[in-house]
C-alpha cells in the first residue's frame, strides 16, 4: 500500500517526510531513494534526527523535481 501524499503540495519547504512519504512522491521504493541518495551527488540528502529517525526536506524534493523536469 502506498503512503497519501495527497497533502504533499501544501506542506512548507521546511517541512521534513519520512522515506516513506519520498518514494510515493517519487513513484520509486524505499530502497531505491536510499541507494540514490548515497551514490547521486545531486539528490537530495537525508537528514538524521536520532538513531532510527531520518527525514527529508520538502524543498530539496520539490528542487530535485524540478531540475529534473527542466533537464
Amino acid at each position: 500500500m502506498k503512503t497519501d501524499v495527497s497533502h504533499f503540495d501544501q506542506l512548507p519547504d521546511a517541512a521534513l517526510v519520512p522515506v516513506k512519504a519520498f518514494s510515493a512522491v517519487m513513484d520509486a521504493g524505499d530502497s531505491t531513494i536510499w541507494r540514490r541518495a548515497k551514490t547521486e551527488p545531486d539528490f537530495p540528502q537525508p537528514i538524521r534526527l536520532g538513531t532510527k529517525c531520518t527525514r527529508w526536506k520538502v524543498g530539496d524534493i520539490r528542487a530535485f523535481i524540478a531540475a529534473r523536469a527542466a533537464a
